[in-house]
């Protein structure tokens, strides 16, 4: 109890500061006081406090709105599948917003607010297209979920084939969104950032709202309708604001992968397995964490610029090894199967 509540206390502060030091550091370093007082006293003739507010807080809003979206909804998805795998980047909702978008741009010329109808329609399509094919392999009779996260790699495979192709069908065009595709946080993109921020938000209050029941859920469907909930249309709603967060994020950057992976194992050991905890504290360390992915794709490699996608798909490559061992291979998980 003690060590969950030091968690949640802390983890705001720890944002806080990450956030401070994102806004610092860069290609001309600031000293935090400057920073507050770019805040406090902006003056327009100021170079500096222009690069901090026109360049370097937006893109650290919309690290932080990407990171809180996509560990909440990675807590729910792992929660709901009973599965360490689950994801929005595993279930196929990333890889169909992206093909979504890239097909709406190049087929029919979209513009900002149809690509991002774009993209909620395809994660959607995705995420469906990944239960249709898990039914077809016998999710039904795989108890641990696994046979949907092998049907989300599948799905993802194919639409993110299918979004290379559309790239390749027009060399004009593709600059345009080759860099969108690899999830890039760039500070371009705060009008994305601010059209579709209350999808997100929304979301993340109804599964707020929903916390109690989804633990409930947790404990087994048959528990949790005795005690008053009703597991299809809690499933349902959860779900769908998953998807829409997921989907409106991807909306903004592109797919920024396996922060909904990576975030709920790193809060879980902390707060449990209670969504009323571990939802705020996911959405609190995922947008810490994306925000350090996010300035160690600025910093790292200097004069250069990498796209935050790139290193996240790195961190949760590494972390997905350790997960498949840990709950697949590990001598205690052959037994469980």
């Amino acid at each position: 109890m003690t060590r969950r509540f030091v968690f949640l206390f802390s983890a705001p502060f720890l944002l806080a500061l990450v956030l401070l030091i994102s806004l610092s550091l860069g290609g001309g370093s600031f000293h935090f006081l400057d920073v507050v007082q770019a805040f406090i006293a902006f003056d327009a003739e100021s170079y500096d406090q222009a690069v901090i507010l026109h360049q370097r807080l937006p893109r650290a809003l919309i690290a932080i709105y990407v990171g809180a979206t996509m560990a909440c909804g990675g807590a729910v998805l792992q929660g709901l599948v009973r599965n360490p795998l689950a994801s929005p980047s595993t279930l196929g909702i990333n890889a169909g917003a992206c093909v979504f978008v890239v097909g709406g741009a190049f087929l029919f010329d979209l513009g900002m607010a149809a690509l991002g109808l774009a993209a909620l329609a395809g994660a959607f399509f995705g995420f469906l297209s990944c239960l249709v094919v898990a039914r077809l392999a016998g999710r039904t009779h795989d108890p641990r979920g696994l046979a949907l996260i092998l049907s989300g790699a599948l799905v993802s495979m194919l639409f993110f084939g299918v979004t290379n192709a559309f790239l390749l069908s027009d060399p004009m065009r593709r600059n345009e969104f080759l860099g969108w595709v690899s999830g890039n946080i760039n500070h371009v993109y705060i009008d994305r950032l601010l059209a579709f921020w209350w999808i997100g938000a929304v979301a993340i209050g109804l599964l707020a709202v929903l916390a109690r029941p989804l633990t409930l859920i947790l404990l087994g469907t048959e528990k949790a309708a005795s005690a008053g909930v009703n597991v299809t249309a809690v499933t349902r709603l959860a779900l769908t604001a998953t998807v829409l967060a997921s989907g409106s994020a991807v909306a903004i950057c592109g797919p920024i992968g396996f922060v909904g992976l990576v975030v709920p194992h790193i809060v879980r050991p902390f707060v449990g397995n209670n969504f009323t905890f571990s939802l705020p504290a996911c959405a609190l360390t995922g947008a810490s964490v994306c925000l350090l992915a996010d300035l160690f794709a600025r910093e790292a490699f200097q004069p250069y610029v990498l796209h935050t996608g790139l290193v996240t798909d790195l961190l949760g490559g590494l972390v997905f090894v350790v997960i498949v061992k840990r709950f697949y291979l590990s001598p205690a998980a052959r037994g469980r199967a």
